[in-house]
């Protein structure tokens, strides 16, 4: 059913809605939004579906003043956050508000990236404009830039960049179209493209394959604030300079993004009637052809998306994430969706995630990526997810786990690098943050932030509190220790390999390698083996290993780490393994690490076992489970 605001509700006083009959009177748990699948769509007044853009407060000059001794920094631990929306000196500017970032990094030099804004000169007036800033230098220092068309009501921004490295920078007008401004030197000057068709809630992909649609731009919006008569889908084949005339999406999902598959595939998500769908165009990047859909599937998440909850009264609780795996790995070509949706009143939004490993036919079941308890009434907000080049997912959002009466939240990340089979822990990365103070006269965060992933780690930009007022913020996740690199190649130096393959490393699976020592009775018999591995970057402060193991007969298990000045195995750990009982170990490096990574990132290490004793002579067999490098 239908389901929405009061406030909205009188925006649109010819609707009949009732709450979802799960969560009546759920008070500042929020409402959930399904779409009824007896809507008419794609008209907005049959459909039901709320704008989440209102225009409505004029606007004031700024009036603004900059105070010494505000933070433009923010650390918990090691995770250091940067203010991005500062003034010419680096400080923070105080009377004014942004929020809801969009972000993107220059693929041809990631010292370059661009974030995007909601502007708020004035707090006392609701009247928003499109701020953006840039960096130089990988976020240590940001430059806040003049809103574009200054005194010009724009929000819902949206940044991407194609091949070449030019930045696009999507920005709704009151008017419920949408223009594009597009920068070739890093964001330092825009140039205004032109009206780029569009709508309330717009998303845009860039395709930045070697394919027919390379450097095309692809759009979606919502049904509602939309100027079509429900249309929602338009293409640029010129870098945004014009668009097609927008078409209809099969069954007319809204809230949800658009990511390009390396084969140039377009993929598309969303709230559609009582579920979510993904949708697939294989001729979008056909610039001949008007694109069709030629996939369109029910994915089930796990609940409904938040509407109206007190963390974040007149926006949204996230938006419905779509990503594919564009790398040449195990898991090359795998669809992902996340969401955070409303379960029941014990779990009123939780962080779900789902994928595809059939091109988009069939789902796996929802998994929850937040791993605190369930059932404590916790908020998991603004789940947003990316997919670095190399394959690994990463997801991060706000959550309330530390009081959940109250609404102060802190920003949690999770990672997983065997296609969302397995997650790393959850990880706190900033303080909690009071996300009630400083609204711009209107009372959200936002509908989203802002990520992407690199091989080495995830780039963050966020909304938060953490000066009394909404200001933007970048984070680079330094890599957590314990993260594993997987091996690359495995070979045997002695003994012999009999079976197996490489076992998950966060989660064993029964998979093995046997390894039999050699066939020849003696005090120095021996079972190794060699593997290496590729690290994200070369620069690690620790080297750690993990080593999982059954032996037949008691022995000493060793790892020696291979020094690449010296070209010998100079580093050791060893311990004692009983026979007939399985036994993981982790051996830690505190020695300086340098030597043992080469200019090409690896690692290489002997897995030794051998007689602890002389008077052990029998030949023995080693069944590894688990063989992983770590660092950080």
């Amino acid at each position: 059913m239908l389901c929405f605001s009061f406030a909205l509700a009188l925006c649109h006083p010819q609707l009949k809605t009732e709450s979802h009959p799960a969560v009546q009177n759920m008070g500042k748990l929020g409402i959930w939004y399904w779409r009824s699948p007896g809507a008419k769509a794609p008209l907005d007044d049959e459909d039901g579906v709320p704008p989440l853009e209102k225009v409505d407060d004029p606007y004031l000059e700024p009036g603004l003043t900059r105070k010494q001794n505000i933070r433009t920094t923010a650390f918990l631990t090691r995770f250091k956050s940067v203010q991005v929306n500062v003034d010419s000196q680096g400080q923070n500017i105080v009377g004014d508000a942004a929020n809801e970032p969009s972000f993107a990094i220059n693929p041809l030099d990631p010292f370059q990236m661009v974030a995007g804004w909601r502007q708020f000169d004035n707090v006392t007036s609701n009247f928003r404009q499109a701020g953006n800033g840039y960096t130089l230098d990988g976020g240590a220092n940001w430059r806040n830039h003049t809103v574009f068309t200054p005194g010009t009501f724009r929000s819902d921004p949206v940044i991407n960049t194609d091949a070449s490295g030019n930045f696009h920078y999507n920005s709704l007008q009151q008017t419920f179209f949408t223009d594009i401004f597009s920068s070739s030197n890093a964001g330092i000057d825009w140039v205004l493209k032109g009206p780029a068709t569009g709508g309330d809630k717009q998303w845009m992909a860039c395709d930045n394959t070697s394919g027919p649609g390379r450097g095309f731009l692809y759009q979606s919006w919502s049904t509602a604030g939309n100027n079509y008569n429900g249309r929602q889908f338009s293409r640029s084949i010129n870098g945004g300079t014009t668009w097609m005339n927008p078409i209809n999406i099969p069954g007319s999902p809204i809230w949800g993004t658009l990511d390009v598959a390396r084969n140039g595939n377009l993929y598309l998500c969303g709230l559609a009637n009582s579920s979510f769908s993904f949708i697939r165009s294989s001729d979008a990047q056909n610039a001949a052809t008007t694109p069709t859909f030629d996939r369109v599937v029910t994915v089930s998440l796990g609940g409904a998306i938040v509407t109206n909850s007190t963390l974040n009264p007149a926006g949204l609780l996230g938006q419905a994430w779509i990503a594919t795996d564009k790398s040449t790995g195990p898991n090359a070509g795998n669809i992902y969706m996340l969401c955070s949706v409303g379960v029941n009143t014990a779990n009123p939004c939780q962080v779900n995630f789902v994928r595809s490993t059939d091109n988009g036919l069939t789902w796996s079941a929802p998994k929850t990526i937040n791993s605190d308890p369930l059932g404590q009434g916790v908020t998991h907000w603004f789940g947003t997810m990316s997919v670095a080049p190399n394959g690994r997912i990463d997801v991060c959002w706000y959550d309330n786990r530390a009081n959940p009466a109250v609404s102060n939240s802190a920003m949690f990340y999770s990672s997983s690098y065997d296609g969302g089979i397995t997650w790393t822990p959850n990880v706190q990365l900033t303080p909690y943050f009071n996300p009630n103070v400083g609204y711009p006269n209107q009372n959200k965060m936002g509908d989203y932030i802002g990520m992407i992933s690199d091989n080495r780690t995830a780039n963050i930009v966020y909304a938060a509190t953490f000066n009394g007022e909404q200001d933007i913020w970048y984070l680079r996740v330094p890599m957590v220790t314990g993260q594993p690199s997987p091996a690359t190649t495995i070979s045997t130096v002695q003994g012999s390999f009999v079976s197996g393959v490489l076992s998950d490393v966060w989660n064993l699976d029964g998979n093995q390698y046997l390894v039999n020592s050699v066939p020849i009775a003696g005090p120095n018999n021996v079972a190794e083996v060699q593997t290496e591995y590729t690290l994200p970057f070369a620069t690690v402060g620790s080297l750690g290993f993990n080593l999982g193991a059954t032996v037949s007969a008691t022995t000493s298990g060793a790892v020696l780490l291979w020094n690449w000045n010296t070209q010998t195995y100079d580093l050791q750990k060893s311990a004692i393994w009983r026979g007939g009982y399985a036994k993981t170990e982790m051996f830690k490096f505190n020695s300086a690490v340098s030597p043992y990574v080469d200019a090409n990132r690896k690692v290489r290490c002997l897995i030794r076992f051998n007689n602890p004793e002389p008077s052990l002579v029998q030949p023995f067999s080693v069944s590894f489970d688990l063989l992983q490098l770590t660092f950080g």
